[in-house]
């Protein structure tokens, strides 16, 4: 465990209490909306308004997160997560719902892509010596792939614990709607003892706050654009899909694999910080993720369930590792002013990149078959990593190359 100063832990329990709720409400929100008997067009706007605040808000923190404080900027944001207690009073006018997500802060999937993830990247360097940015990033997407999930199952117990109180059909998700909101509320206090620590000076007023490192930030974004694409090919409801039509998997055994690759990614986050420490970052990101992508190709290609199965757990186990280490990457080779504006030109870059994914698998799916969407993802991801390589393995980060001077001179 990295050694956190008090700044690091507190943003680390603002993490876990924000993916927590993500977690819950990205489970709450579909089922309530399925038991409002909401049209498909309906559905579709209240989620592309989630989509659209998400993004809007990225763009803000982006643009002026560290003008108006990171501190004040967290603070901010929480407290938007309480507007979802609005929710049930809605009567589930669609327009109205999507409005309230415009927010950016209604959750609709497990993990946060948020602006305040990006105040975090940007602050979480301030608060552990440059040679533990790497196991800090691990810790955290640790604390966040928990969360998430204990947000998931508390979804699940909520709306019966609900219904045994006399609450039924929509109402039943009142609860569970009160905690989001509650849980936000608890992130916000949870900033307010944050302290200058984790703030930069900011000395540029107008535009976007990268100034050395726009060609960086710029051929990054670009890359991580090209990874998030692929990615969206086999996005996990495909994946569900594919091994059901495939297969004919029973949904029992989907879910505890499922459970099985989240376990997985979560212990490889504090593995690849270890790796990162004896290979380099960027090595760490490709040397992991290209075995990881042949692996999801092999189980595409795979002849039965148990087979396919195995390959996609072996993808589990190395696919997460170059998250942590691409985070560390990416705060380190930037100006500490410029860390907040490039952790959300990155985010937006990936988000802008993911939506036409799906849309794409699916016109694959027509005339080249239901594994071809698999095939591609890990061959555009190795072209990915392969550029990746070549772009950045000249250019390790500060403390790596500290570390390399002080093995010669021993």
């Amino acid at each position: 465990m990295p050694g956190f100063d008090r700044n690091g832990r507190l943003l680390l329990a603002g993490k876990a209490l924000r993916s927590f709720a993500f977690g819950l409400n990205a489970v709450t929100l579909g089922l309530y909306l399925a038991s409002l008997g909401l049209s498909p067009e309906g559905i579709g706007w209240v989620l592309s308004g989630a989509l659209l605040g998400t993004m809007a808000l990225t763009l803000a923190v982006t643009f002026w997160g560290d003008r108006l404080g990171r501190r004040r900027s967290l603070i901010s944001g929480s407290l938007l997560m309480g507007l979802a207690a609005l929710i049930p009073s809605l009567g589930g006018d669609p327009l109205l719902l999507a409005i309230i997500g415009l927010s950016g802060m209604v959750a609709i999937t497990s993990q946060e892509s948020t602006g305040l993830q990006s105040l975090d990247q940007a602050a979480l360097p301030q608060t552990v010596p440059p040679e533990q940015r790497t196991r800090a990033f691990a810790a955290y997407n640790v604390v966040a792939v928990a969360a998430s999930a204990a947000g998931s199952l508390a979804a699940g117990l909520l709306p019966q614990a609900a219904s045994m109180a006399g609450l039924a059909g929509p109402s039943s998700y009142i609860p569970a709607f009160l905690l989001y909101s509650l849980t936000g509320l608890l992130a916000a206090l949870v900033a307010v003892p944050l302290d200058r620590g984790i703030e930069v000076d900011c000395p540029v007023t107008r535009g976007l706050a990268i100034h050395r490192s726009r060609g960086t930030a710029g051929r990054l974004s670009m890359l991580f654009g090209l990874d998030a694409l692929a990615g969206s090919f086999v996005v996990q409801s495909f994946l569900v899909y594919w091994f059901t039509e495939r297969f004919g998997a029973d949904p029992v055994l989907l879910g505890v694999t499922f459970l099985l690759a989240g376990v997985l990614a979560a212990v490889s986050f504090p593995v690849a910080a270890w790796l990162s420490d004896r290979v380099g970052l960027v090595q760490t990101m490709v040397f992991t993720h290209i075995p990881a992508n042949l692996f999801l190709i092999a189980a595409a290609m795979s002849p039965a369930l148990p087979v396919a199965l195995g390959f996609f757990l072996a993808r589990a186990a190395l696919s997460s590792m170059d998250v942590p280490a691409r985070q560390s990457y990416t705060m380190a080779v930037v100006d500490a002013d410029e860390r907040t504006a490039v952790a959300g030109v990155t985010s937006l870059a990936r988000s802008l990149a993911q939506v036409p994914g799906p849309a794409l698998a699916g016109l694959l799916l027509v005339p080249l078959g239901i594994g071809v969407p698999l095939i591609a993802a890990g061959a555009l991801k190795i072209v990915y990593d392969l550029a990746l390589f070549a772009s950045f393995r000249a250019r390790p980060a500060p403390e790596e190359i500290t570390r390399r001077r002080t093995a010669r001179g021993a």
